[in-house]
């Protein structure tokens, strides 16, 4: 009789042992959490757990591969699914100042855009003044935001070829008030600007310390231009001014390989924060979709190890009992290849295997999460990494660079 209780007590201790074994992440397994979908007239058909959870979310924050033509086509469906769940807000990836500029420009139509593109643009030195707005599809979820309500958030510095144009706006906005000391400034720094702009795309082949916002930062005429406008009580002025010195500083911190980043994540923060108190006196619950580059959009510790601002909005969710969402957008197909195992994409070779020519993947990650924490499934760091900072990965079908909309 003990020795089968003693063979009984075994076989238990054998069943534990299996029901905790741990599992790897396997392109497999993420097979089983795929589904696929379609997109037709800005509505999801077929996505349905994506669905829901935008349903029951206050914050969604799409992680994104810069420049990407059905990122466009992605992002007018989700504003177009958020907006009857009371979405009034997007924050993106520019400027406080710009993000307003965009929306003035695109409310006037698109050839007001093209036209500023062109103006301030050289397709020679590859210098643009807002960047992630230059495509075709860009600016028709740019157009579909405005048109359904949406206020922009810019919630980054001003970019890093913005200064021609903010230094013109700040000449624009003073109008006939500019003193004839101002107006030399602004035609000296106009030219310098536009010098130095082509100076650092150029030497930036042969040179890497050429440093063109420190010498800015430094430059007396631009300091001078800046504080000529201290007295404005037009608020557009003072944006504009304060943006530039903190852009300024950015961008000096990086030319001399100073940890930038970090101050680059608090000014995200702050800009969200104050939008975010702004938006709380006109409703108790506001609601923002938040569309940046993938290493700021995850909910805990980014690839450079800094809680960025999507642990920020996560963080606000958990606080007010609410829930926040988190999206990665990821190609397979692209420019006509499939970038499965080519260099570069080893980490989301797993992840991007469901991908399909012709149809969107859906790679739900929540249940995967839960594994992790349990302890009974691994993987390689990145992926867990992305497991625990994204619910969703979303695999766009053949996918391209954006076309230039000027």
């Amino acid at each position: 009789m003990n020795f089968l209780l003693l063979i009984f007590f075994c076989f238990q201790i054998i069943i534990a042992d299996s029901e905790n074994e741990t599992s790897v992440i396997s392109e497999d397994l993420i097979a089983q959490h795929t589904t696929y979908f379609d997109i037709q007239d800005g509505n999801f058909i077929g996505a349905d757990s994506l669905i829901v959870a935008l349903g029951q979310a206050h914050l969604v924050a799409l992680g994104e591969l810069h420049n990407r033509t059905r990122l466009g086509e992605l992002t007018v469906s989700l504003l177009q699914t958020l907006k009857p769940h009371g979405f009034n807000y997007f924050a993106i990836e520019t400027g406080p100042y710009s993000a307003r500029k965009l929306q003035q420009l695109i409310r006037n139509g698109k050839p007001e855009v093209s036209a500023f593109y062109a103006a301030y643009s050289s397709r020679i030195y590859d210098i643009i003044p807002i960047p992630f707005f230059k495509g075709e599809t860009d600016l028709r979820f740019l157009a579909a935001a405005d048109f359904m309500g949406y206020e922009l958030w810019g919630l980054d510095q001003e970019f890093y070829f913005s200064y021609a144009y903010l230094i013109d706006e700040l000449a624009d906005l003073a109008g006939e008030s500019m003193s004839r000391d101002q107006q030399r400034l602004h035609r000296k720094l106009t030219r310098r600007v536009y010098r130095l702009d082509r100076r650092n795309q150029f030497r930036e082949l042969f040179i890497s310390s050429f440093h063109r916002s420190c010498r800015l930062k430094s430059d007396a005429d631009l300091q001078a231009y800046l504080e000529s406008f201290t007295h404005s009580d037009d608020p557009d002025i003072n944006q504009i001014s304060d943006a530039l010195q903190k852009t300024l500083e950015i961008y000096c911190m990086a030319e001399k390989g100073r940890a930038s980043e970090p101050v680059r994540i608090s000014y995200f923060k702050e800009n969200f924060n104050r939008n975010f108190e702004a938006a709380l006196e006109a409703n108790p619950e506001p609601k923002v979709f938040l569309k940046m580059g993938s290493f700021h959009m995850g909910r805990h510790r980014s690839p450079l190890n800094l809680y960025d601002i999507g642990n920020h909005v996560s963080q606000i969710a958990e606080s007010r009992n609410q829930t926040s969402v988190h999206i990665y957008y990821l190609n397979r197909f692209f420019e006509g290849r499939d970038v499965k195992g080519r260099s570069g994409w080893e980490d989301f070779e797993r992840f991007i295997s469901v991908g399909d020519k012709e149809k969107w993947a859906l790679v739900d990650l929540r249940s995967l999460r839960e594994q992790i924490s349990n302890q009974t499934l691994t993987g390689r760091p990145f992926e867990i990494q992305t497991i625990q900072n994204y619910d969703f990965i979303i695999i766009a079908p053949q996918d391209d660079w954006v076309e230039r909309h000027w």
